[in-house]
């Protein structure tokens, strides 16, 4: 596909009357894909198809093409549905044309391109061993979907039980015809979310895996976070496969929107999907009347729905008016269908209405991508302000009728409160604070580069283990800390980055100069040897040493767990006694050019607006 087409077709779907979904055909011919390989020192005529690889940085460009990642990210991301379909004919006899109408091609004329995505299927799911899957699976429970009966009214509503033996969930799955539900395996999980976050930008392209050790700057209160759902289908109740014209017995979830953005794989079988735009952009949670929900679900829904809802000049009108159904109340536009085979790749954003049918049983992977919003972001940081900025902010409520009025001090508090807020934006650096350059940037690490390797290799586990090495390949990090085996200090530092302070050098492009400097109100820096002091039977064990580290915590206070968005050990010998001053609050004093950039880059020091 030329670019050019590739753009003709992202302009169309700019059209408010335009169908939901962008589709990118990418038909190749297999005798063409031979001719490619014979021909290597040809670039043109080199297929730039991959085969989709977890591991590698490209894993968006490859599951995108032959849409470009930047027409994706600038045209589509969070705006439309896009649909990549691949599709390998076989040889055609001598003499005869080959089909190129999609309608009119059937799964027996038009493979899907199942090597794209042998990879996964081999090295992370057993080749699709639906047994192993539920034995390995992220989730503690598996999720059967059991089948309305055929008489019910809603055929489409789904009721669900949750297994929490693998061996019960399979022989359930195998006997019953119940389609399943479960989480990835881990190692697949982590590999597809901590990619595409950082490929996309979600949460600044931030991750931490749950119940991980993994190093990142801020533990639990990482911006970013996904997950990976398997789907697996069944067959009919009478075993035969559902690759028929008669619908009857198919499995369909009912229309619903999910409040995540979305990545589906097709890796084996045939699925048709319908899809509509939803009247809520940006939701704070998903609509699902497919599922029976006990009420208080559906009017959590709702009325989240309706806080969000969006519908042109006539918007608050819709928000009383936007219901649990799928209706025209509820979604906008018209419906547009597609199928997938395996090897294709569809995106569809938050709050879009969609349904899915099982044409053929197989397993579809669907990675999940969310994070904090802004409004969540900016009232952390404006607790953690007021909570150290006057102590009656950190007063327990306190109301007895007739004694002691908590609204009364509730309003004066208040009065000075847009004060606070403006001094901060104003002159104590404002989002800057709050989204310091380390927020903003992906991780400095060397991520599985195999932007080197030619098509299809793989690289070897030893150059994956170098490249993989906690932290970068940069000398930025030290090192990453094994509370085990390297707790001198006696302070607990278990998954924490270590940055040496007199190596740093900031990601591509980023520079602090020519800023005025402020101390960012949301940071607290604190000596390890301090921490360490106060730990019974315990100290430095090796001695004094020329390196001293240093705590940096940013912006902290606005959970009750105290959890910091940067949390850094910085190492230094260069900096000791410009680093005890700033301990002292003494930074008013020292030239801007002395500064350790790594101290603007993790967000001790801000600048004025």
């Amino acid at each position: 596909m030329s670019k050019q087409t590739v753009s003709a077709i992202s302009q169309g779907a700019s059209d408010a009357a335009a169908g939901p979904v962008v589709i990118i055909r990418d038909y190749y011919d297999s005798c063409n894909e031979d001719e490619g390989r014979k021909q290597k020192n040809t670039k043109s005529q080199v297929p730039r198809r991959k085969i989709l690889r977890p591991e590698s940085i490209t894993l968006l460009d490859d599951m995108l093409y032959p849409l470009s990642r930047e027409e994706f990210l600038h045209h589509h991301f969070r705006k439309n549905a896009v649909c990549i379909q691949r599709r390998l004919r076989p040889s055609q006899p001598q003499g005869k044309k080959p089909k190129r109408n999609d309608k009119d091609q059937t799964p027996s004329d038009c493979n899907g391109s199942r090597e794209l995505v042998s990879y996964i299927c081999h090295k992370y799911l057993f080749d699709l061993d639906i047994r192993q899957i539920f034995a390995e699976t992220s989730s503690e429970n598996v999720f059967l979907w059991l089948r309305p009966p055929t008489t019910s009214s809603s055929p489409n509503t789904l009721n669900s039980v949750e297994i929490s033996d693998p061996d019960t969930a399979y022989a359930l799955h195998q006997s019953g015809s119940h389609p399943a539900y479960c989480r990835a395996p881990p190692p697949l999980e982590q590999l597809l979310v901590r990619s595409l976050l950082r490929s996309t930008g979600l949460g600044g392209g931030h991750y931490h895996p749950p119940h991980s050790d993994a190093v990142s700057l801020g533990g639990g209160t990482t911006l970013g976070r996904g997950e990976v759902e398997l789907f697996i289908g069944a067959k009919n109740p009478d075993g035969n496969s559902m690759n028929g014209k008669d619908l009857k017995n198919k499995h369909t979830t009912g229309a619903h929107t999910d409040f995540q953005e979305n990545f589906t794989i097709q890796l084996s079988g045939i699925k048709e999907w319908t899809l509509r735009r939803g009247r809520v952009r940006h939701p704070l949670r998903a609509t699902t009347p497919h599922y029976r929900r006990e009420a208080s679900v559906i009017e959590n829904q709702l009325k989240m729905a309706r806080l969000c809802c969006e519908a042109g000049d006539d918007a608050n009108k819709a928000k009383g008016i936007y219901g649990f159904e799928y209706n025209d109340n509820n979604a906008c536009g018209p419906e547009q269908t597609i199928t997938l085979y395996p090897g294709d790749v569809l995106y569809f954003p938050s709050g879009m209405w969609h349904t899915v049918k099982t044409v053929e049983p197989g397993v579809s992977l669907n990675v999940s991508l969310m994070g904090t919003t802004y409004a969540s972001l900016v009232c952390e940081s404006l607790q953690h302000l007021l909570l150290g900025s006057d102590e009656r902010w950190r007063e327990v409520v306190t109301s007895r009728p007739g004694d002691v009025d908590g609204a009364s001090h509730l309003q004066e508090l208040m009065r000075g409160l847009s004060k606070t807020v403006d001094e901060f934006v104003s002159r104590g650096g404002g989002a800057q604070s709050v989204l310091p350059p380390a927020l903003c940037h992906p991780p400095l690490e060397n991520d599985d580069d195999t932007s080197g390797l030619d098509d299809g290799s793989v690289a070897s586990e030893e150059e994956n283990e170098s490249m993989n090495v906690a932290g970068s390949s940069d000398s930025n990090v030290v090192e990453e800390v094994d509370n085990e085996n390297n707790n001198s200090e006696g302070v607990d530092r278990s998954a924490c980055l270590v940055v040496d302070m007199d190596q740093f050098k900031g990601p591509t492009g980023w520079s602090c100069n020519g800023r005025k400097l402020v101390k960012n109100p949301l940071a607290s820096l604190i000596s390890m040897e301090e921490v360490a002091s106060h730990i019974s039977d315990r100290g430095n064990k090796n001695g004094k040493s020329d390196t001293r580290k240093y705590i940096l915590n940013v912006n902290f206070a606005g959970n009750e767990m105290c959890e910091s968005h940067i949390r850094v050990i910085l190492a230094t010998e260069k900096y000791i006694d410009l680093m005890d001053r700033y301990m002292k609050h003494d930074v008013e004093d020292v030239d801007d050019t002395t500064h350790p950039e790594c101290l603007f880059y993790y967000g001790f020091f801000s600048w004025a607006a």
